[in-house]
């Protein structure tokens, strides 16, 4: 691999890591604006009968946020050149990590926003949201630079 090419390599692998920021600015952003219509408790569970346990807002915001950050904060020590080989793993894990929390925040803060009249909240088709969010470990995984052995590796014959 030349300079040229390792640059390029470099590259992808950095908007790669870059790009599992985007889930914490969501969970964030969308926090900073829904805080003042948000209750002091948001839904956990539900049941047939609608909401079946609760916990507090900030503890939810704390969690989520926290996840986010840390998928973030693990695709950047993936970005080390000892971690090359297994780096687009990384990416795809870290990815499904953000992903998740950042589903989860949006079903369970969007289910409250979106039904604000209601004293029930309604799920409608947030769980679609997270389903979908669940797999953006696929974007770094994709954008990231494929690991390549800097020696052929001998075929036995």
């Amino acid at each position: 691999m030349d300079a040229h090419s390792f640059g390029q390599a470099r590259a992808r692998d950095v908007i790669a890591a870059v790009t599992l920021c985007a889930p914490l600015v969501v969970v964030v952003t969308t926090w900073l604006h829904w805080r003042a219509e948000l209750p002091t408790e948001l839904p956990r569970q539900w049941d047939s009968d609608g909401v079946s346990s609760t916990w507090p807002t900030g503890f939810a915001i704390v969690l989520f946020a926290s996840v986010c950050f840390g998928s973030a904060l693990v695709a950047s020590f993936a970005l080390h050149k000892g971690v090359a080989a297994g780096r687009r793993k990384i990416f795809l894990w870290s990815g499904f990590a953000a992903g998740l929390a950042c589903g989860s925040w949006l079903l369970v803060a969007g289910s409250v926003i979106t039904s604000s009249t209601s004293t029930e909240p309604h799920v409608g088709a947030w769980p679609l949201l997270l389903m979908a969010l669940m797999g953006y470990g696929l974007i770094p995984f994709l954008i990231a630079h494929p690991w390549e052995n800097a020696e052929p590796e001998l075929l036995p014959r």
